[in-house]
């Protein structure tokens, strides 16, 4: 009868209405997920200069389902100068860097949710010491400089490091010389007398500087 199949074909589909609705479950009904949080990993590292580093970022949803949004995601940098960032979260190191170590932050945004990761940009290891001085012969009570220069793996630009040396100094009678300074006093009364100095770091000897006291 057409009431019957009226009947049968109403009940059909409010049968197949429950079960959309059943399948939907606490995801909701017609209601896409809200991300909620960002995270990005690893939320720090540490480079050398000109190396890479991939950074990751996943986002959390209100349903509590995670997905992988480094691709989609906004990349930025706080310091170019120090490490730069692609489209897709790949960081390059500076090849040079002015004072090291020197600190970026990355950030990836997805809408208004952001998630950051603190780069940190060094050099490689020491690999020589060139030592100078602002004068060779420094008349008796007289001050000058020595400063001292690292060249570093990886590095074309030498990195000032007068600060961090330790001098040797075989005639202190001659010279005076603080250790974490660069400023040197030909001692008054010494004139003539002969001083070799050298600066050490990380097992590193510098060249030597024959200092004459006028």
């Amino acid at each position: 009868m057409p009431f019957l199949d009226r009947k049968l074909r109403l009940l059909a589909t409010l049968a197949a209405l429950f079960l959309l609705v059943l399948a939907a479950g606490c995801r909701g009904f017609f209601v896409n997920p809200t991300l909620t949080s960002l995270a990005v990993v690893p939320s720090t590292a540490s480079l050398i200069e000109g190396h890479t580093q991939q950074i990751s970022a996943t986002g959390t949803y209100n349903d509590g389902s995670t997905k992988d949004l480094t691709g989609s995601a906004n990349w930025t940098t706080s310091d170019s100068t120090v490490a730069t960032v692609s489209s897709g979260g790949l960081v390059t190191a500076a090849a040079t860097i002015a004072n090291p170590p020197g600190t970026a932050t990355i950030t990836a945004t997805s809408g208004t949710i952001t998630a950051t990761s603190t780069i940190t940009v060094n050099t490689g290891p020491l690999q020589s010491i060139a030592l100078t001085a602002s004068t060779l012969n420094p008349t008796a009570g007289s001050t000058f400089t020595l400063t001292a220069q690292g060249t570093y793996s990886g590095s074309s630009q030498l990195q000032d490091i007068t600060s961090q040396v330790t001098w040797s100094n075989d005639n202190t009678t001659a010279v005076s010389l603080s250790q974490g300074s660069g400023s040197a006093t030909a001692n008054t009364g010494t004139s003539g007398q002969v001083a070799h100095i050298f600066a050490t770091l990380n097992g590193i000897n510098s060249n030597t500087l024959t200092i004459t006291v006028q």
